[in-house]
């Protein structure tokens, strides 16, 4: 039976409360994030590993982002290593530990698990992500009396851009390329619940396309130059379509950072709350759509396969599937607030009986007990 488990937490994980959480179930959880020089060849990493490993007498490797270093060590002490895959893309997830038998990879988007399937890949299980439901009980006890600072008509989540918005720019690219890249974005910018961007792309112009910004991968990947292509395009989608969302709506929108303090009185005080699916998830339900339910605010979010089969559209969210069906919903909403309310209202209240952390984590462990019994 597993008792003890070593978390690693450095970078995006499923949920920050993850292991208190685990703590809670009475499990014993070792949680560290120390970096890495290399996902594939780190000695002093994979000692400190193997340390924990042997000192804490573990029975299970956990983190959120896949990490080939710890697979590998897994690998070797014959130890089951659980990533909860909640952020696309991943470019370690075409790396050749994937293959592992150690491995478990439990994804929140349908898509991404059918790839790991096909790539070979054995324990692939389609994992929404969640919330600590305890922690969102009370939202609609007073919340807005002592928030009222975060009354905004619309909140937005700013895209981090970095160096993505600028990719495509280099004078290295030829002419052609850019065309071929605008194309294909014009194109898939326009259409929600489906990403047809690999299905556009050649493999020449794929590679192309990577060597002029600068992905390479080693030895160590499975060549697949189209996947890793369209990634980086439908990051660069993604920037533009937040553009043109601020462009076409017209109303003041708040935008924040992911480092926003507060964010369940945001949530819960603006009077819409919109979440615009990064195009690298092709059909699951993105972490900010559920942390915004559970705070009991109201959700205007893209179309998506997996946020229409769970959430209710116009009675638990709301969807647009074009920016003109966003800007008349944005509209309407902003001047129906018993309608955005209830909605509100029963959006947290799936979230609250359907996505709590802990019965997650508690099915996650028993599909590995299960399957290493």
């Amino acid at each position: 039976m597993i008792k003890n488990i070593l978390f690693y937490n450095n970078g995006p994980a499923p949920n920050p409360s993850l292991s208190p959480i685990l703590a809670s179930m009475g499990l014993h959880c070792v949680e560290f994030g120390d970096a890495f020089e290399n996902s594939h060849t780190d000695a002093s990493f994979v000692m400190k590993v193997m340390n924990y490993v042997q000192s804490e007498d573990i029975h299970m490797v956990f983190s959120g982002d896949y990490v080939p270093l710890l697979a590998s060590v897994c690998e070797m002490k014959k130890l089951p290593y659980v990533s909860w895959i909640g952020n696309c893309p991943q470019q370690e997830l075409l790396s050749k530990t994937i293959l592992y038998r150690c491995n478990y990879f439990f994804c929140f988007d349908r898509a991404c698990a059918n790839r790991l399937a096909g790539l070979g890949c054995e324990n692939v299980y389609h994992f929404p992500l969640a919330v600590d439901t305890a922690a969102f009980r009370d939202v609609f006890d007073g919340i807005e009396e002592e928030g009222l600072e975060y009354a905004y008509d619309i909140s937005l989540e700013e895209y981090p851009q970095d160096d993505r918005g600028t990719r495509f720019e280099s004078e290295e690219i030829p002419a052609y390329v850019k065309g071929y890249i605008d194309g294909i974005e014009e194109a898939q910018i326009r259409v929600y619940g489906y990403n047809f961007v690999r299905e556009m792309l050649e493999e020449e112009v794929a590679r192309e396309i990577l060597a002029k910004a600068g992905i390479l991968q080693g030895e160590m990947y499975f060549d697949y130059p189209i996947q890793l292509a369209a990634d980086l395009i439908n990051e660069e989608i993604s920037i533009k379509e937040h553009r043109r969302v601020a462009e076409k709506l017209n109303h003041n929108i708040h935008n924040y950072t992911c480092k926003q303090e507060n964010k369940t009185r945001l949530y819960r005080n603006s009077k819409i709350n919109l979440y615009i699916t990064p195009k690298t998830v092709e059909s699951g339900i993105g972490q900010g759509v559920l942390d915004i339910l559970a705070a009991g605010g109201f959700c205007l979010t893209n179309y998506q396969p997996e946020t229409a089969e769970f959430f209710e559209d116009g009675k638990e969210i709301v969807m647009y599937t074009d920016l003109a069906d966003l800007v008349q919903k944005a509209d309407y909403y902003l001047q129906h607030e018993e309608e955005r309310e209830a909605i509100a209202k029963a959006g947290h209240e799936k979230v609250m009986a359907q996505f709590s952390l802990h019965e997650r984590l508690t099915d996650m462990l028993g599909i590995v007990e299960e399957s290493i019994a």
